[in-house]
């Protein structure tokens, strides 16, 4: 995991995201006639946008597949039209497509492109893009198999959890205490040893609050106008799996950016309470999450 983010870094970032957009918006048919390019800018703003565009290098992968693709371009006094860099960068991305074709569109992504200017003979440039495809994404959490179906959860906390759908693991757990245990057990670490100071909680992070673009819920929501509303409703592994990356995304990206995590500070514990909400005549179950951020400080390694 990196360290906090730094406000030098976040800025120069930003500098060079406009530049790749600028250079995007130009290939899309707004560059001026007669605007040309050198060659060795032609490799780092198309290295730059396909993986600005594409690549996944925030994943971790089980495996990888790397491969080869090379391309001519002709130089004028060591440079060539945006023409002709617009019909370079689209043939790039043919390629792209026909290889990510050829694996899993699920789970294999785009990890990497490196660009590079091979050689110069005469007017003809010889480029080439490599790419690492990451074969089988790892797994953050430990997967909802196909018959971890829960009951959501339990309205008064007295009672015990209601298990399974299936009327299995009765007081053992439901769908709001397996959220929250994957949630507060991921499979990757730290590094180092380290403590968490200066705590805070963003309380009642729920899905009336946070929906997708189309007004859906995020998190786990359910009102008694919908069909499917009971009070012992089952959710399915595959609705615990969506839930259980909308919460990750909620819980792990910045305010302001799509989540709700402090600014500097690291996620320390997440609590899901179940609840029943009246609407009037009407009423909701859902989830509320309570999540505990902290500045993390770092402990000595012991010999």
């Amino acid at each position: 995991m990196t360290n906090p983010v730094d406000q030098a870094q976040l800025e120069k970032s930003h500098q060079i995201i406009q530049r790749i957009e600028a250079f995007d918006y130009k290939l899309n048919g707004n560059f001026k006639s007669g605007e040309s390019i050198s060659v060795d800018s032609l490799v780092w703003y198309t290295e730059a946008l396909e993986n600005y565009s594409h690549a996944r290098p925030d994943l971790a992968y089980e495996n990888f597949v790397v491969n080869k693709t090379t391309y001519t371009v002709t130089l004028d006094n060591g440079s060539l039209s945006m023409q002709d860099a617009a019909a370079f960068f689209s043939s790039m991305q043919t390629d792209l497509e026909t290889e990510l074709a050829n694996l899993d569109p699920t789970d294999d992504k785009l990890k990497l492109t490196d660009v590079a200017l091979d050689s110069i003979e005469g007017n003809t440039a010889y480029l080439s893009a490599s790419r690492v495809f990451g074969i089988n994404i790892a797994v953050l959490y430990d997967e909802f198999e196909e018959d971890d179906d829960w009951i959501w959860g339990a309205i008064n906390h007295h009672y015990p959890p209601p298990g399974r759908c299936d009327g299995t693991m009765v007081g053992v757990s439901d769908g709001s205490d397996e959220l929250e245990r994957r949630l507060n057990n991921p499979n990757f670490a730290y590094d180092q040893p380290y403590i968490f100071v200066n705590l805070q909680t963003v309380w009642e992070i729920t899905g009336i609050t946070w929906q997708d673009e189309l007004g859906n819920p995020m998190l786990f929501f359910k009102g008694s106008w919908e069909p499917d509303y009971s009070e012992d409703y089952c959710m399915t592994n595959q609705e615990l799996t969506t839930n259980l990356a909308n919460a990750h995304t909620i819980l792990y990206s910045y305010e302001g950016h799509g989540g709700v995590r402090p600014s500097g500070k690291y996620l320390s514990n997440v609590d899901i309470d179940d609840a029943l909400i009246p609407w009037g005549y009407q009423s909701s179950i859902l989830h509320l999450y309570n999540a505990t951020y902290g500045n993390m400080v770092l402990r000595p390694i012991d010999d």
